[in-house]
């Protein structure tokens, strides 16, 4: 009975761990920079920007820069050549 008793609470312990949503390493819950470069990058190089937010996942906004020969780099957002480079696409996405 004992035995029984124990598989039966166990299962239930590994059914509420799972219903809680605790995230699978590897697939989720992890930022995806794990080291940035405050470093300019000459915007004739670059190919597209992504804009990652702040999130559960991540505690801090991540911003990836993929450059035309298919290198992918982190780079700070808080950066002044960042900001403008953001403010700039802004501005071309609003004269559309």
């Amino acid at each position: 009975m004992n035995r029984a008793a124990t598989l039966i609470i166990l299962i239930l312990l590994l059914c509420a761990v799972t219903a809680q949503g605790v995230p699978i390493p590897g697939i989720q819950g992890r930022c995806k920079c794990i080291w940035t470069t405050s470093r300019p990058i000459d915007p004739r190089t670059m190919q597209s920007m992504k804009y990652i937010p702040r999130g559960s996942h991540c505690v801090t906004t991540e911003i990836i820069v993929t450059l035309k020969n298919g290198k992918k780099l982190c780079v700070n957002p808080t950066a002044q050549w960042v900001k403008i480079i953001i403010k700039a696409k802004k501005a071309a996405r609003l004269r559309k």
